[in-house]
């Protein structure tokens, strides 16, 4: 897990982490903020916690990368990646480990995550994705959380909540940590996808997911999202995928939110989106710093 943003944020996931019914879970927590106080040791009780300081802003992906290296080096049978604005039903790791362990072809296993503000509705019950229309969509966005449906594939996982099979990491690697914040994940299953790893949702697995929007946090969101999209499709997609691509990406990414800027008012939403296609052309990856904050995670 990393912490990025407020303290109390971090401690109720924690805190929800230490109700869990699952005996042999720890926890690697990266500071990506070098704030924490040292009694974050203690917020997941029982569990035990070890804090990591990197001493920078490693962003989402670079941070989760160090968390999986040093899972792997103490031999951790399955590696959690998890944001810490979520918080987890008791049952939902037993449920994940129960369904890897039952279908070992799947490498990367996700639970169902639903809204913390609307327990009842999906934020993420699979993914849909296609290098020929290359706009990765939420399965079941906002349709009733059900925890009875059996497994099902998924194109993708979420980084939200990703259970790892180590032998992933040992093919394919971690995260790309050019990717800083935000199409990571994708890239990641895309790349365990090409290796023969299966994906899959455990619907009886839950999650909730925090959704709170904020004017700042939308415009990192979307420089990130525009830019890493455009060198997910460039690392993976075959020049005739690029034909269908473009057309859908002007109309179904670039049109939604010029339009949706123009809606809320916020022009600086276009700029943002210009900002993540000039420099995926200009090769600028890593961290990108705008005004009223430093980033991301």
């Amino acid at each position: 897990m990393l912490h990025w943003g407020p303290e109390e944020v971090t401690k109720r996931c924690l805190q929800s982490l230490g109700r869990i019914a699952y005996p042999a879970a720890s926890v690697i927590l990266i500071d990506n903020t070098d704030t924490l106080s040292p009694s974050v040791t203690g917020w997941a009780h029982p569990l035990p916690l070890d804090l990591v300081r990197p001493g920078s802003n490693l962003g989402f992906a670079e941070g989760c990368a160090v968390g999986m290296s040093i899972a792997l080096e103490r031999g951790a049978d399955y590696v959690l990646l998890l944001n810490n604005d979520v918080v987890v039903d008791p049952l939902f790791l037993g449920s994940l480990v129960a369904a890897a362990r039952a279908c070992p072809e799947a490498g990367l296993i996700c639970p169902q995550i639903a809204f913390l503000e609307d327990r009842g509705r999906v934020w993420f019950g699979g993914g849909d994705f296609s290098l020929w229309s290359g706009i990765p969509r939420h399965a079941r966005w906002r349709k009733p959380a059900m925890r009875d449906h059996p497994p099902r594939e998924s194109d993708f996982a979420t980084g939200c909540a990703m259970l790892v099979d180590p032998s992933v990491i040992r093919t394919v690697g971690v995260f790309d940590p050019r990717f800083f914040a935000y199409g990571e994940d994708l890239d990641f299953s895309l790349r365990a996808r090409q290796a023969r790893f299966g994906i899959m949702v455990v619907p009886a697995s839950v999650i909730w997911h925090v959704s709170v929007y904020d004017e700042h946090r939308a415009r990192l969101r979307l420089y990130y999202s525009t830019r890493n999209l455009l060198e997910v499709m460039r690392k993976h997609a075959r020049w005739i995928q690029w034909v269908t691509f473009l057309p859908n990406f002007l109309i179904f990414w670039v049109g939604f939110y010029v339009a949706l800027a123009v809606a809320r008012r916020q022009p600086r939403l276009v700029g943002a989106l210009a900002q993540g296609v000039v420099d995926f052309i200009s090769r600028r990856f890593g961290e990108r710093r705008f005004a009223h904050g430093a980033g991301v995670r």
